[in-house]
């Protein structure tokens, strides 16, 4: 019996928030690169207590912005730039488990841009930085990432694990060709593009073909209990990189309590 498919609706985000790699991360200094395609605020709380951020980030945007712990600065639109954060006084968190955040970080777009927003719209990102420490000595990474809308849901931000090798079609120019060149192939066959994605695991491996022969993942072999599609069977799959492993962000259904 197939697993039910789960309907996912794609959500555009118009901001981008990563660490830079290689990059040493401390309360003196956290590298960042930033990008935006609208007008948006950005603001850094250091120890952030979790139960008062997500108390925060449940207000509306201009609850947000009047938040007595957030200090943000204006930016225009701009492509991907550096951004370093500091604290001349790291806070003391105590050992875990923990009731503060090492670091939280809020893009959100201006207010006055906000009029002909769609409901499903973002208004928001939001991330969260955990910094090793001796009382905490787990890596320093992002831990977390979350999803503002303008009808005032909190999502939580998933990482969807692509895998396949890109194709190369005869002719790249060739406009009958079966499959772009950015197309990442179904682990199983091989030869056509894959779209469907597995829950709870997420890997995203199989095509619409192969899918239904199997009942585990070909990658991590746990089963699978639902799926979703990432692209219809005559969309190309254009936004794929041609990476043998490809991590991208996924719209969690449930919203984050």
């Amino acid at each position: 019996m197939q697993p039910p498919r789960l309907m996912m609706q794609r959500v555009h985000i118009p901001f981008t928030f990563k660490l830079q790699e290689n990059e040493r991360i401390g309360y003196d200094g956290v590298s960042c690169c930033v990008s935006s395609t609208v007008r948006y605020w950005h603001a850094s709380w250091w120890g952030a207590p979790v139960r008062e951020l997500h108390r925060t980030l449940w207000g509306t945007l201009a609850e947000i912005f009047s938040s007595a712990h957030l200090d943000f600065t204006l930016n225009n639109a701009h492509d991907e730039k550096p951004l370093r954060l500091s604290t001349p006084e790291p806070p003391q968190l105590g050992p875990p488990p923990r009731a503060c955040y090492p670091l939280v970080v809020i893009l959100a777009r201006d207010e006055r841009d906000t009029g002909d927003l769609r409901p499903d719209d973002t208004v928001a990102l939001v991330t969260v930085v955990h910094i090793r420490d001796e009382q905490c000595p787990l890596p320093s990474g992002i831990i977390a990432q979350y999803l503002k809308q303008a009808n005032g849901h909190l999502s939580c931000l998933k990482q969807l694990y692509v895998t396949g090798d890109a194709c190369e079609p005869d002719y790249p120019d060739d406009a009958h060709s079966a499959h772009s060149a950015h197309d990442a192939l179904c682990c199983v066959c091989a030869s056509q593009p894959l779209s469907r994605a597995l829950l709870p695991c997420r890997h995203a491996c199989l095509c619409a073909r192969c899918f239904p022969k199997l009942d585990k993942c070909p990658i991590c072999r746990s089963a699978i209990t639902s799926y979703f599609c990432i692209r219809n069977d005559e969309e190309p799959l254009s936004e794929m990189k041609q990476q043998p492993l490809f991590n991208r962000r996924l719209f969690n259904l449930f919203h984050y309590h």
